[in-house]
C-alpha cells in the first residue's frame, strides 16, 4: 500500500481526482479516497515491493542519522547555530560546496583555517559520501518500486510515457530515461 500510495501512478491519478489546496497541494478527502483504485500484484511483485520499501525506510532512518550527525559536528566543532537550506541537505553537497556554505554561516568575521578545511573535506569522505551513496541507492530503489506499481497495474510502455508527457507538478521521481524507438 505505501509503495502504491507514494507512486508516480497514483500521483499523476490523485492529481486529476482529488480536490486542490493551495499550492497544487491534494485534499485527501475520506470518501474519495476510500475509492482509489489499488492494483493487487502478482505474489512475486508484493515480495519484491515489500524488500525495497522495508531498504527504503532503513535507508531513511540511516539518512535523518546522518544529517543529525553531520549538523551535531557542524555546531560544535563549526560555530554553526543555523544551518543554511543547503548545509541542512549535507547529501547535495560536494566537498568544496561543504566547505563554501560553511565559510557563508560562519561569517566573514570568523573565517575557517586550514585545518578546518581539512577536517571539512575528511568529514565529508566521512559522513557525507556515505549519505550521498545512500541517496543514490533510494532512486534506484524508488524508480525499481514504481516500475514494479506500473506493472501491477498492468501498464504498457505507451501509457507510461503518457503519464510522464502529463505529469503534474512535483510528480515524484524524475521521468525514466527516454525510449529509443526500434528503426
Amino acid at each position: 500500500m505505501l509503495a502504491v500510495l507514494n507512486s508516480p501512478v497514483l500521483w499523476w491519478h490523485n492529481f486529476r481526482q482529488l480536490p486542490h489546496m493551495k499550492d497544487e497541494a491534494l485534499a485527501p478527502v475520506a470518501y474519495m479516497v476510500e475509492v482509489l483504485p489499488i492494483a493487487q500484484p502478482t505474489a512475486e511483485i508484493r515480495h519484491v515491493i515489500e524488500n525495497c520499501v522495508r531498504r527504503l525506510i532503513a535507508i531513511d532512518t540511516e539518512q535523518r542519522t546522518g544529517r543529525g550527525s553531520i549538523l551535531d559536528w557542524l555546531h560544535a566543532e563549526h560555530a554553526i547555530e543555523k544551518p543554511s537550506q543547503k548545509l541542512q541537505n549535507p547529501a547535495a553537497l560536494d566537498a568544496d560546496g561543504l566547505i563554501s556554505e560553511v565559510k557563508k554561516a560562519r561569517g566573514k568575521a570568523n573565517p575557517l583555517t586550514v585545518a578546518g578545511v581539512k577536517a571539512l573535506k575528511d568529514e565529508h569522505v566521512r559522513t557525507v559520501a556515505p549519505l550521498q551513496t545512500l541517496a543514490a541507492e533510494t532512486r534506484q530503489l524508488e524508480r525499481q518500486v514504481s516500475d514494479l506499481v506500473n506493472a501491477a497495474y498492468g501498464l504498457t510502455p505507451d501509457e507510461i510515457a503518457l503519464m510522464w508527457q502529463t505529469a503534474p507538478p512535483r510528480m515524484p521521481l524524475d521521468p525514466p530515461p527516454a525510449r529509443r524507438e526500434n528503426p
